[in-house]
């Protein structure tokens, strides 16, 4: 089997599951954010005689509006609060704790073979160490809250075969960039993806998470790393990768899956007025330690402003101690607080009209960043090279 169909045979306590089955299965993990934390209570609410099922098994976070600038967010914030103290749960990650995806993984609460769930597209990222990690909506979550359950359609799997090792002059988003381009804004619609091969074994934990967020982007229903797939396991679709021949590039509006060489957009000079290092796809240690070495001595370009976001509080002690931080500091970048941050345009970073930000954060979809603003998404050293040329480029060295 595939490790999808392994995880969720296992949960339902079956030898063997098919792709279009529908399962029943216990959940292991439940993760809510403040984004839509209010409708998952008030759906809730509406379950006759409810109560919170397994509450050790509940995650709570504040992220996407962290601290907050909206009363509206408050509100729902002072909502989670208290709903979690009247219902037992005690793993409640309030202001500045970070994203809930990394979070999550930091705190060993999306293990190997775990079935999570998420009231979050991105979810797909907590599958980095092995768990069958899912983005479900705010009603779903809500009886899986109450119940302890859910039920899935069994998903086809696609693989993502990875031979070789990245360069000194390639980035692992560079990679994760072309997986995108390969399969399309749907490439891969409720599919289970699996990461396998030595290129794959050889990237790290930031890595891999950024690769399972950005599953997301091509449809995908989960995604992880299998290092030892079995040989009779079937595959919807194959593609396959050779990391020493990647290239830098780029992903230009309006989607993620829109990938076109970085020294073709380079040489068409646009100027940026924002570069973000952040998000649950950008704001790890190595994202903020590479942009540390690309800002040495340099200054953010007039007219620029950088804005680095580090994805949780370990991370932001980790570049604080490491340096990074004061680097980037000393080369004109804005540090925040610990959250999701410009990633959605909530409450730091939005974009006014047709400005252009260089992001390594995962989407770029119109408005993403604000109405009649445009992305672009590359990795962490593209956006740290473009904030000091003030226009999209790479670094020095390629």
């Amino acid at each position: 089997m595939t490790r999808a169909e392994k995880i969720l045979a296992r949960g339902c306590g079956r030898d063997k599951v098919c792709p279009g089955e529908i399962v029943e299965v216990p959940v292991d993990r439940m993760m809510v954010h403040d984004n839509n934390g209010a409708l998952v209570i008030e759906s809730f609410g509406g379950i006759a005689d409810a109560s919170v099922k397994s509450p050790e098994k509940a995650a709570f976070f504040i992220d996407h509006h962290s601290p907050s600038t909206a009363v509206k967010a408050v509100r729902h914030h002072d909502t989670m609060r208290r709903f979690a103290k009247r219902h037992g749960i005690k793993r409640f990650y309030d202001c500045g704790c970070g994203i809930s995806h990394v979070v999550m993984l930091e705190e060993n609460l999306a293990r190997a073979g775990e079935i999570v769930v998420g009231t979050d597209s991105h979810t797909t990222g907590e599958g980095a160490e092995g768990a069958f990690a899912v983005g479900i909506g705010a009603t779903e979550m809500a009886a899986v809250l109450a119940t302890g359950r859910i039920w899935f359609k069994v998903p086809q799997t696609v693989r993502v075969v990875c031979e070789g090792a990245l360069t000194k002059n390639s980035r692992a988003r560079d990679f994760m960039n072309l997986v995108l381009s390969r399969f399309g804004p749907e490439g891969a619609n409720y599919c289970s993806v699996e990461f396998q091969g030595n290129g794959a074994a050889s990237l790290s934990l930031d890595d891999r998470i950024m690769c399972c967020v950005m599953s997301m982007e091509m449809g995908a229903k989960n995604a992880t790393f299998v290092p030892s797939p079995d040989s009779g396991a079937e595959y919807a679709r194959t593609e396959r990768f050779v990391l020493d021949n990647i290239e830098s590039n780029v992903a230009v509006p309006p989607l993620p899956t829109n990938v076109q060489p970085l020294s073709h957009i380079a040489s068409l000079k646009i100027r940026v007025n924002q570069a973000f290092i952040g998000s649950c796809a950008g704001g790890l240690l190595s994202d903020i330690q590479k942009a540390a070495e690309v800002l040495r001595g340099e200054r953010v370009a007039e007219g620029v402003r950088l804005l680095v976001i580090p994805a949780s509080r370990k991370i932001y002690g980790a570049a604080l101690s490491l340096g990074y931080l004061q680097t980037l500091h000393e080369a004109g970048a804005v540090i925040s607080s610990p959250a999701c941050g410009a990633c959605g345009g909530h409450d730091v970073g939005v974009l006014a009209k047709d400005e252009v930000c260089i992001a390594n954060s995962p989407r770029n979809m119109d408005g993403r960043m604000g109405a009649g603003g445009k992305v672009y998404l590359g990795s962490a050293a593209t956006v740290a090279a473009s904030a000091v040329a003030g226009h999209v480029t790479a670094e020095a060295s390629l």
